[in-house]
């Protein structure tokens, strides 16, 4: 089996779990906000941990969305001057960029375990759960997003000029 095949075996089953998963979370965020709204305004009862549900909520949802951009390649960038350059020039900045994203990426991978690690000894004011649960959201899309950066790159650039 070649590896482009393996890896996009992997992406694909990655990004339908993350597609997945951003839905749960849109649908849980929407309902805590609207819950804890109603309860504290229709019928005076204050859900304190029901903002950091929400936080905490958004937080896993920005992460993993900037996960499925990477694989759908829907990040913002200047690709207006990109057209002035000759392919093969063109095709090696596409590459460099993605492999200077690699590297950052792989940085906020790295970084964010000892986050994670260190969220196992730290508890949310609110709902007194570790803050782990929360700070896993970096080394997870980190990883996630190394993984659609390496089928970009064994993909190749794109044989059509400007996107």
């Amino acid at each position: 089996m070649q590896p482009l095949s393996i890896i996009r075996s992997c992406a694909d089953t990655l990004e339908r779990l993350e597609q997945w998963c951003i839905k749960v979370l849109s649908l849980a965020l929407i309902a805590m906000v609207f819950g804890g709204v109603a309860l504290r305004y229709v019928f005076r009862i204050p859900v304190v941990w029901g903002e950091e549900v929400a936080m905490f909520t958004f937080i896993w949802l920005a992460f993993l969305a900037a996960s499925v951009a990477v694989r759908r390649k829907a990040h913002f960038r200047m690709s207006a001057l990109l057209v002035l350059f000759p392919a093969k020039v063109r095709a090696a900045l596409e590459v460099g960029a993605l492999v200077i994203m690699g590297i950052l990426t792989a940085i906020l991978a790295w970084h964010g375990i000892p986050f994670l690690l260190g969220g196992l000894k730290e508890q949310a004011p609110g709902l007194r759960i570790p803050m782990a649960w929360v700070y896993a959201a970096l080394p997870i899309s980190g990883i996630s997003m190394l993984v659609f950066l390496a089928e970009a790159i064994l993909e190749g650039p794109p044989s059509s000029g400007a996107e």
